[in-house]
């Protein structure tokens, strides 16, 4: 049995016990996602303490709505959309213009300085890079690379299909090779 086949298999049955009320299993979701959406929502908001309440509030939502959740393929798509709403409310009831292609450098306990420097100075020529993409681009190369999303995942987010969202990530990626400076 294939580890993916595993793993949908145990989150299928988590997400049945979970829908039943068993607040044990629905614990066993929380930690499989936590850090994912946590990350989600922190690239989004840049700032820690609004990115914990968020990331609160959607696992408060998620457990509300679980019973609704009849295919656990939809499962992961449905959390981040979950995540996103609530991004887009919280920047709504601010009243304030964010642009959200702004990320902080999470790295964090690196061993090596002079491999954490050359890293960060990578890391942020890439991010400066993302920045000059299309907003559509923007997205989903940060759902992809950065949130780990599969391309049915975005497109169901994104309300496009798995063909455009391919599209866009080519292009997207191609467009990065050519703002990159080549000597890496």
């Amino acid at each position: 049995m294939s580890e993916t086949l595993k793993q949908n298999q145990d989150l299928g049955g988590l997400l049945n016990q979970a829908s039943r009320g068993d607040e044990v299993a629905f614990g066993q979701i929380y930690d499989l996602y936590f850090e994912k959406i946590y990350r989600f929502v922190f690239y989004r908001v840049n700032h820690k303490e609004a990115a914990e309440d968020l990331t609160s509030e959607i696992f408060i939502r998620v457990w509300g709505k679980l019973s609704g959740i009849k295919d656990i393929a939809t499962f992961n798509g449905w959390i981040f959309q979950i995540a996103r709403n609530l991004v887009i409310d919280y920047y709504r009831s601010r009243k304030e213009h964010v642009d959200l292609t702004v990320l902080e450098n999470v790295l964090l306990y690196e061993e090596n300085f002079l491999e954490r420097a050359d890293f960060q100075i990578q890391h942020k020529e890439l991010l400066e890079s993302i920045k000059k993409l299309s907003p559509d681009q923007q997205v989903v190369i940060k759902l992809k690379f950065l949130d780990g999303l599969d391309n049915g995942e975005i497109a169901k987010i994104l309300n496009k299909s798995e063909g455009a969202i391919r599209v866009i990530q080519h292009r997207a990626t191609m467009e990065l090779k050519n703002l990159l400076p080549q000597n890496q």
